[in-house]
């Protein structure tokens, strides 16, 4: 069965909708079934059409990593920002995914506090192969998190958005998500970033760790029933036990009596009410 868009009406006019005797109609708030007969005519929203495959939200990233020393390069510019002016600044993402590759612009902008101004729209030009595909701003001196500016901001602006806060700390804070269809999903900063090999250990540190001498682990070795080796037990545990099948079922008898505890643990009433106190 079709499925018929509805468009916005001009002002003043109503909706349109489809003059089909039974149809689907999408409109900005969801789904509908539209239903026109000789008995009524109705139109009801729907969490889903009962003939079609489940879907779920879901997106796969076709864009490389951000490699770490860019991020730690717009860390540096966020932070001087922020020793001048005391406020927020932000930088611009760009990507070629066919190069597996990142670029950072940074926009014309005023700032102030915890406001920085700079028009999307008169961004500079590209790199040739490059798209934009995100942007990272801070938040001066306060936490990391997705505001409800960057929400409005950030709706219709597909791509990697991360959040530097804190920057009057030496341990900086994060907020990290991807835009996609107009979708948030979050993600850690981890989950972005490149990572970059560990640097090479000073051998005079390496010369100063050696391994230690592998133990013999006596009580998980088996023991065999009927010896005189049966007497280990007794020594190892400290406890009469002259076998490890005896200390087995001291074992069980044991998880039997916590089980029992535990149960009337859960079903016990206290008389006169409950106890305690709070700080």
């Amino acid at each position: 069965m079709q499925i018929y868009p509805v468009p916005k009406p001009l002002p003043g006019a109503e909706v349109a909708l489809p003059d089909a005797p039974v149809c689907f109609a999408s409109g900005a708030n969801g789904l509908f079934k539209l239903v026109r007969n000789e008995f009524y005519t109705a139109c009801v929203k729907l969490d889903g059409i009962p003939s079609l495959a489940d879907l779920k939200e879901e997106a796969e990233l076709h864009v490389p990593l951000l490699p770490l020393k860019l991020f730690r390069a717009v860390e540096g510019f966020f932070g001087e920002v922020y020793r001048r002016y005391q406020s927020e600044a932000v930088v611009l993402l760009y990507c070629n995914p066919n190069v597996k590759a990142w670029r950072v612009i940074v926009p014309p902008q005023q700032v102030r506090g915890l406001r920085v101004e700079y028009d999307l729209h008169a961004r500079p030009n590209a790199p040739a192969g490059f798209q934009l595909f995100g942007s990272i701003h801070s938040h001066a001196d306060i936490q990391a998190f997705h505001s409800g500016t960057d929400d409005a901001d950030e709706s219709g602006f597909d791509g990697l958005h991360i959040t530097v806060g804190n920057l009057d700390k030496p341990i900086r804070s994060y907020a990290c998500r991807w835009m996609l269809a107009g979708r948030a999903f979050k993600t850690d900063l981890a989950e972005v970033l490149e990572a970059e090999d560990l640097p090479a250990p000073d051998p005079a540190w390496l010369a100063q760790v050696s391994p230690a001498p592998v133990l013999e682990r006596e009580l998980f070795t088996p023991v065999p029933l009927g010896t005189e080796t049966d007497e280990r037990w007794c020594d190892l545990l400290g406890e009469p036990f002259a076998s490890r099948e005896e200390y087995l079922e001291h074992l069980e008898q044991m998880r039997e009596e916590i089980e029992e505890r535990l149960w009337a643990a859960e079903h016990l009433e206290l008389e006169g009410g409950t106890h305690g106190s709070k700080r």
